[in-house]
């Protein structure tokens, strides 16, 4: 028996800090895992992976779409981007604007996947959880978080249906601006929420 390997009443024991051990090495463990605040199946810490979890799909979602953009901005500037030929130089003004538009739009759905995937959590500790209810605002930061899958899902379709015809509108751009804004609100909510200002459940 390799002695590095615990055995399962010990792993049962400290995944169960409520139920105290004769074993001293145990009893240990249980009161250092206690003094975090931790325990494998408190609701707290379920909360608190079901919200990490929706946020890195969110994260991964808005990378997605970013993704999808960059290609389309290399599809868009193949068919409207000619070769420099003497009589024309240079490319056409607008349709520059509309890769720089592309470029740049890309950027941004990208750093919003970063900023959703750092947002604050609240602390797990034992007297965080005393001077503020820690399982209801979990509770409450995974509804905003279904806003922002919401958002990053709506972001996502859009890059995955618009084709190098369509940026040529620049009605295209402000499909994509409006889903931008709906994510940017439910970022900024669920920030307020943290800091004691902000609604109890997400704004329709």
């Amino acid at each position: 028996m390799n002695p590095a390997i615990p055995s399962e009443d010990v792993v049962r024991a400290l995944l169960d800090p409520s139920q105290p051990s004769h074993d001293p090495s145990v009893a240990f463990a249980q009161v250092a895992l206690s003094g975090f605040g931790f325990n494998f199946y408190d609701a707290r810490n379920q909360a608190r992976a079901n919200d990490l979890l929706v946020r890195e799909r969110v994260s991964n979602l808005l990378a997605d779409a970013a993704a999808l953009l960059r290609k389309l901005e290399t599809r868009y500037s193949e068919r409207y981007i000619p070769p420099a030929t003497r009589d024309q130089p240079f490319p056409p003004p607008d349709a520059m604007r509309r890769v720089k538009t592309l470029h740049d739009l890309s950027a941004r759905i990208d750093a919003a996947g970063s900023s959703v995937l750092t947002l604050e959590v609240p602390g797990a500790d034992p007297i965080w959880s005393r001077l503020r209810d820690e399982l209801p605002t979990l509770h409450r930061l995974v509804a905003f978080d279904v806003g922002l899958a919401s958002a990053a899902t709506a972001l996502f379709e859009r890059a995955n249906t618009v084709t190098p015809e369509a940026v040529e509108s620049d009605a295209a751009f402000g499909a994509f601006e409006e889903d931008l804004t709906v994510l940017r609100k439910a970022l900024v909510e669920r920030r307020a929420l943290l800091s004691g200002v902000g609604p109890a459940l997400p704004q329709g």
